[in-house]
C-alpha cells in the first residue's frame, strides 16, 4: 500500500535526495520548512516523513531534536546516510571562465570555500534559501551565473554539471531520520535513540551513574550529546544512541536504571541502523 511521505521541499535539496531513495514509489510531498514537515506529520497529514538530523560537520539539527523532545506522535523508524556531494550547476554551454556569480545555501557556499577561492575568484557568493532554489534560477538567470547543488536537482532542471565534489571535505554526510506516528518496532531493528535529563543538574556523579548500566550490559553507545533544557544555566537534556533493540532484556534493565536518575526520560525510536551511505 502505498504511503505519504513529507520532506523538506522543493525537489532537488538533499532531503528530497534522500526521501527519494527511501520511498521511490511512494508519494513524495514537499514542504517550505522543517516546521512544516514536522507539523503535518504530527497532525496526521502524512503518514512519515524524512528529515536532517545530523550532518558529520555541522552537528545536530537543533530543530528535529527539538521536535522529537516534545513530539506525542512522532518515532524514529529508520535512518539513511547520505554523502553530501556539491555540483557546480550551469545552463547549458557555460564554461567555468563564463561566472561571475555563484548562488547557493550559505551553508554550501561556505562548504565549498576553497574550490570558490581556487577556481572563481572573481564571482559573487549569494546565498539562497536552498540549493534547490538556486538550480531552479538557473532557469531564469543569463549565462554568468552558476548553482551549487546536488545532482539530484540538475537533472530535475535540465541542466549541466561542469564539475562534480567540489566541497572542501569529501567526509561530509548527512544522517537522515525516517519519522513516523506509529511506534510499532520492526524486528530488525539494532538502535536506539533517546533523550533524558535529571531531577537534580548539580548532584555529583550523574553522568556515571546514568551510563554505567549501559557499559555493566556490554551495551555499545554510538552517540551522546547535551544541549541546554532553556530551564536556566546548567540545566541540560542528554541524547543518547546506543546498539540494541528497546524490547531486549539487557536494554529494559539498562533503561530501569537509568530512570531512576531522571526527571525527564524519552524514547525517541529504536530502528535498524544505516551500515552504509546510501548513494543512488
Amino acid at each position: 500500500m502505498s504511503k505519504t511521505v513529507a520532506f523538506l521541499g522543493p525537489e532537488g535539496t538533499y532531503t528530497d535526495e534522500a526521501c527519494y531513495f527511501y520511498a521511490p514509489d511512494d508519494e513524495r510531498i514537499p514542504f517550505a520548512s522543517l516546521g512544516l514537515v514536522t507539523s503535518a506529520l504530527e497532525d496526521g497529514k502524512v503518514d512519515e516523513a524524512v528529515v536532517p538530523i545530523e550532518n558529520s560537520l555541522g552537528g545536530t539539527v537543533i530543530e528535529v531534536v527539538d521536535y522529537l523532545i516534545t513530539s506525542k506522535n512522532a518515532h524514529i523508524i529508520g535512518e539513511i546516510l547520505l554523502p553530501i556531494d556539491h555540483c557546480l550547476i550551469t545552463r547549458l554551454g557555460v564554461q567555468l571562465s563564463d561566472i561571475r556569480v555563484v548562488k547557493s545555501k550559505q551553508e554550501a557556499l561556505t562548504q565549498c570555500r576553497e574550490y570558490l577561492s581556487n577556481e572563481l575568484k572573481l564571482a559573487e557568493q549569494i546565498a539562497t534559501t536552498s540549493t534547490a532554489l538556486a538550480v531552479i534560477d538557473l532557469k531564469e538567470s543569463d549565462d554568468r551565473t552558476a548553482a551549487i547543488g546536488p545532482r539530484r536537482s540538475a537533472e530535475l532542471a535540465g541542466l549541466s554539471i561542469l564539475k562534480q565534489g567540489i566541497q572542501d571535505r569529501q567526509n561530509n554526510v548527512t544522517r537522515f531520520a525516517v519519522l513516523s506516528s506509529n511506534s510499532s518496532v520492526n524486528p530488525r531493528s539494532d538502535k536506539t535513540s533517546i533523550a533524558f535529563d535529571f531531577d537534580h543538574a548539580d548532584a555529583p556523579g550523574l553522568v556515571y551513574g546514568a551510563l554505567s548500566p549501559f557499559a555493566d550490559r556490554g551495551i555499545n553507545l554510538l552517540k551522546i550529546e547535551s544541549r541546554p533544557t532553556g530551564k536556566g544555566m546548567g540545566n541540560y537534556i542528554f541524547l543518547l544512541d546506543f546498539e540494541g533493540q528497546i524490547d531486549e532484556k539487557h536494554v529494559q534493565e539498562a533503561i530501569n536504571e537509568l530512570r531512576k536518575h531522571t526527571s525527564t526520560f524519552k524514547v525517541f525510536g529504536s530502528y535498524p541502523r544505516a551500515t552504509g551511505l546510501s548513494v543512488k
